[in-house]
């Protein structure tokens, strides 16, 4: 796939994320300017700017977390690099589905900020563990919460269902982490397993590459080496497992300050929700019963509960669920003309605006053909080495007649 291919490809992802959110939005305001009028005529801008910090503050310190654990394995990561994968982290989650391509962005920032793609691999697992973590210490919290008559919510049933579902696959995924991490044989087993019909499908995928002229030499290199793939993900497993084994002995401090900045940023990115509250005027205590606590406290449990469905949602950036969800989960502070100008902000905030910086920085790295400039770059570097090596040969002090005349030189000075 080349770099137009995928421009086009995440444009369209991207128009299909607005296209759904325009559509959720006109249903919701084409019938009610007046009220939403009525929703705007208190703004606060000064909260709403509280609001926006909170909520790029996700992107600063999520880039702080990966910053803090990618440094025990390569200490060369700059902080810069960090904060940009984080950034275009949040923009590609935003506009695939179920946000299958934050992980794959991230990694290819962080490569091809210098870093081994096994040590980003490492790292990220060990991210992916603190925010796992993260979900399952809160889904478990407001489970008792619920059973125990302190949290309630507009849903019933299905809101059982979904922090029952939440806690089962957070709760695996941390299994599966930790097992794989300690129990490297039983990841190969895995690799073994899968690289049967992957590699079926994988043979499929290059015979048809083939047929592309610029694909073609790469296409036959690899199906000239069957299993190389596979030999290079096993090889993974064991580099996987001594890179953990190096967060044992000496990253202890870096994954305790990342499991505490998980904490943080998520918190404070909940909490946007309750200071757009107070930029619209509206009352931060409930009209109902929802939990125990200070107001912001009920607020970020219900942000809390709105995430897992987020991030369970099949549609790019969660574009129908989210405005949904938030309707109903929201409906005891956001009521009548304020309903509409509250989830357009909160939708700004929460997720297009960090997903444009991340889009700038996206955009930015297609555009300006980084991969084919540290080409060429490389390549004129070689060119400069073999160059100066030619150069260094063909020197009178290297020639016969110059080295035989230096010889005698010494030996006279002998």
């Amino acid at each position: 796939m080349n770099r137009a291919t995928l421009i086009r490809g995440i444009q369209v992802v991207v128009t299909l994320t607005l296209a759904s959110f325009a559509y959720v939005l006109y249903s919701e305001i084409h019938d009610k300017q007046e009220s939403l009028a009525a929703g705007l005529a208190h703004v606060r801008p000064g909260w709403l700017l509280v609001g926006a910090v909170l909520a790029l503050q996700e992107g600063v310190f999520g880039g702080l977390r990966i910053w803090v654990l990618g440094r025990v394995l390569w200490p060369g990561l700059s902080f810069r690099t960090a904060v940009t994968s984080e950034f275009v982290l949040m923009f590609c989650a935003g506009v695939t589905p179920g946000q299958a391509g934050a992980a794959p962005s991230q990694a290819a920032v962080l490569v091809h900020g210098g870093m081994r793609l096994v040590d980003v691999a490492t790292a990220e697992l060990l991210t992916a563990s603190c925010t796992v973590t993260f979900f399952l210490l809160s889904a478990l919290t407001l489970f008792a919460l619920r059973q125990n008559g302190m949290l309630v919510m507009h849903g019933g049933s299905q809101i059982e269902w979904l922090l029952f579902f939440t806690v089962a696959m957070f709760g695996s995924a941390l299994v599966a982490l930790i097992v794989a991490a300690a129990y490297p044989p039983l990841l190969k087993a895995i690799v073994r397993a899968l690289s049967v019909p992957l590699g079926r499908l994988l043979r499929a995928a290059l015979l048809g590459a083939r047929r592309v002229p610029r694909l073609r030499a790469r296409a036959d290199a690899a199906l000239a080496a069957p299993g190389a793939m596979t030999a290079r993900l096993l090889r993974s497993v064991d580099e996987f497992h001594e890179g953990f084994r190096v967060y044992m002995r000496r990253g202890k401090r870096a994954y305790a300050a990342a499991l505490l900045l998980t904490f943080g940023f998520f918190w404070s990115r909940f909490a946007v929700a309750y200071f757009i509250l107070l930029g619209l005027g509206i009352p931060t205590s409930p009209s109902t019963f929802v939990s125990v606590g200070p107001p912001i406290v009920q607020v970020v449990l219900t942000q809390t509960l709105l995430n897992f469905a987020l991030y369970m949602s099949p549609t790019p950036g969660a574009s129908g669920v989210a405005e949904l969800g938030s309707n109903a989960l929201m409906s005891p502070w956001v009521q009548g003309a304020f309903v509409v100008p509250y989830v357009v902000i909160w939708r700004v905030l929460a997720l297009f605006l960090c997903m444009f910086v991340g889009g700038i920085y996206v955009f930015r790295y297609l555009g300006a053909d980084v991969l084919e400039e540290r080409v060429k770059q490389t390549e004129a570097e070689k060119r400069a080495l073999m160059e100066a090596a030619r150069a260094a040969d063909a020197s009178p002090a290297n020639a016969p007649e110059g080295r035989e005349e230096t010889a005698g030189r010494r030996q006279g000075v002998g």
